[in-house]
C-alpha cells in the first residue's frame, strides 16, 4: 500500500494518538528492524504453525551468479537457486520477547514496539490486506490478571476511539490460520480462544492477544520467579488508514477528526 502526502501526515497523526490512548510517552516506543536469524524463527515457533505465511530473505547461490550478469538469467517463479539468508519478521511483538530472554523482569512493563512485517498472504491482497505492513503493538509482560487486564483496557480504549471518529466497528473472536489444525497448539487455541479482532466492514484492523505464559516459558522471561504471561493489542497501520479513507474520504478530515479525538 502506497500512503501519500497528507495520508502520511495522517498515519503520524494516528500513532501519536494510539501513543496517546495508551498512555506511552513520545521517547518510549521502539522501532525494530524487519529481520530474523533463522534459529530465532524457528525457536518463536511460527514456521512450525505458520509454514504458509513465513517469509524468507533469499540470495542467489554463487554459482548461478554469472549467469546473471551475462545476461543469460532472469529471475522468474521457476527460479530455484536461492540461499535463504534471514526470516522476515511476522509480528513485532516478537522482537520483545528474543530480546528479553532470560531475563528475570523488576515488575509488570508495557511495550510499545513498531516494525514493518511480512507474511505470505494465502488470501486475496487488497488495500487491506498485503504481504509487507507497519504493525504498531502495545505488548504487556506480568501476571496473568494483568495481561487479560491489559486486553480488557485496550478493548475499551479503541473502542472509545471508534466512537469518537464515528465510525462503527465489531468484535470478533478469531482463530490464527494455523497451518495444521491438528497441532497441539492449534487444539488449545480452539478449545480457549485467546484471540479477539476488531472489525471494520469486513476488515480486520485490530486485535487483542493473550499469549498466557507461551513465550514467558519459551524464552525463560521471569516475574517474581514465574514464567510470565504476555498480551498485546496490534494495530495495522495501513489497515487503519484504509479504514479511515473508507469512513471520511479525504485526508483533511480524517486528519481533523484525529486531532479532536
Amino acid at each position: 500500500m502506497i500512503i501519500e502526502k497528507q495520508w502520511h501526515q495522517v498515519k503520524n497523526v494516528l500513532q501519536a494518538k494510539l501513543d496517546s490512548i495508551f498512555s506511552v510517552a513520545p521517547d518510549a516506543t521502539t522501532e525494530f528492524d524487519s529481520l530474523l536469524a533463522l534459529d530465532e524463527i524457528n525457536a518463536l515457533g511460527y514456521v512450525r504453525n505458520f509454514p504458509h505465511l513465513t517469509c524468507v530473505m533469499c540470495s542467489i547461490e554463487q554459482g548461478e551468479l554469472l549467469g546473471f550478469a551475462r545476461g543469460q538469467r532472469k529471475l522468474d517463479p521457476d527460479f530455484k537457486q536461492l540461499n535463504a539468508d534471514v526470516a522476515l519478521l511476522p509480528a513485532t511483538c516478537y522482537k520483545i520477547y528474543l530480546g528479553l530472554k532470560g531475563q528475570q523482569l523488576d515488575g509488570a512493563r508495557v511495550e510499545s514496539c513498531i516494525a514493518r512485517c511480512f507474511r505470505h498472504e494465502d488470501k486475496a491482497l487488497d488495500s487491506y490486506r498485503a504481504f509487507n505492513f507497519t504493525m504498531k503493538e502495545y505488548v504487556y509482560l506480568g501476571t496473568a490478571e494483568g495481561a487479560q487486564a491489559h486486553l480488557e483496557a485496550g478493548y475499551d480504549r479503541v473502542f472509545s476511539l471508534f466512537a469518537q471518529l464515528g465510525i462503527r466497528a465489531d468484535c470478533e473472536e478469531a482463530n490464527d490460520p494455523f497451518f495444521d489444525s491438528g497441532s497441539p497448539v492449534a487444539r488449545l487455541s480452539a478449545l480457549t480462544p485467546t484471540k479477539r479482532e476488531l472489525v471494520f466492514d469486513g476488515h480486520a484492523v485490530s486485535s487483542l492477544n493473550y499469549h498466557r505464559n507461551y513465550f514467558g516459558e519459551k524464552f525463560e522471561i521471569r516475574l517474581n520467579g514465574e514464567f510470565a504471561h504476555t498480551s498485546c493489542v496490534a494495530f495495522g497501520l495501513e489497515r487503519w488508514i484504509s479504514m479511515l479513507k473508507d469512513h471520511f474520504g479525504d485526508a483533511r478530515r480524517a486528519l481533523a477528526a484525529l486531532e479532536q479525538a
